[in-house]
């Protein structure tokens, strides 16, 4: 009897512990050195999986009773030194991709958005990409706060979307998408990064639909407000550059 209930309480503390190495991971990530000079966008889904690079849930719904939807989302962050090597995955009920040009409202349609800051700075980036690879990037102190990228800073982000880069206007059925994008350290023009090696930013990454009737708003990590705020980098979360 006495054997029977140590290893019952043995099992627990497993479990326990478990659960805390677990929370321990979700709460923030490494990203891995790829040890190439140069990476294009579209090699990036390839050399993630021979990397073995993981990929994170982009699931929480902060706001499920006005924005109950939860599509499928993941992502995965890497870097070769010079460049911030993203990948999204995304899975959904419709999707929407319109907007060609850079600097538009892009997250009113199918978008994901990384937003991100150097441990100790108070300036922090996003970088919004809708599912055909337009790109709004701004950077600032927060939502009041923002200056825009220029057009020819933000054509040093190399991208490349699974939809290619025209419009898809509305597809109200099951889609799958895939987006990968390139950030040279130069675009990054509020700074004077040299190498992503070594350092930490603090990042949130979202996936939302911004307009009409049925919009989305999703959450790699929480964000603990009463309506939509992605603007909110209290709730970032650490991202470890090998």
């Amino acid at each position: 009897m006495l054997a029977s209930v140590k290893n019952i309480l043995l099992s627990c503390a497993v479990l326990f512990l478990c659960s805390c190495t677990k929370n321990a991971v979700e709460t923030s990530m490494v990203a891995v050195f790829i040890d190439r000079t140069h990476v294009a966008s579209e090699e990036i889904p390839s050399v993630f999986d021979s990397a073995a690079v993981k990929y994170n849930p982009v699931s929480v719904l902060n706001w499920k009773d006005a924005y109950p939807y939860l599509p499928q989302v993941d992502f995965a962050v890497a870097h070769n030194g010079t460049n911030l090597l993203i990948h999204y995955r995304v899975t959904e009920k419709r999707t929407i991709g319109t907007m060609e040009n850079d600097l538009e409202g892009v997250y009113k349609e199918s978008c994901c958005e990384f937003f991100f800051m150097e441990e100790g700075d108070s300036l922090y980036y996003n970088i919004e990409s809708n599912c055909i690879g337009a790109i709004n990037m701004e950077c600032g102190t927060e939502r009041a706060d923002r200056t825009s990228s220029t057009l020819e800073n933000l054509e040093k982000i190399d991208r490349w979307t699974s939809l290619g880069r025209k419009s898809v206007g509305r597809i109200d059925s099951l889609t799958h998408w895939e987006l990968a994008i390139s950030v040279p350290l130069q675009a990054l023009w509020k700074h004077s990064f040299e190498t992503l090696s070594g350092k930490t930013l603090l990042a949130n990454v979202y996936n939302c639909v911004g307009s009409g009737d049925d919009r989305q708003y999703v959450t790699w990590h929480p964000v603990k407000t009463a309506t939509p705020d992605f603007h909110r980098p209290e709730y970032f979360k650490p991202i470890y550059f090998e």
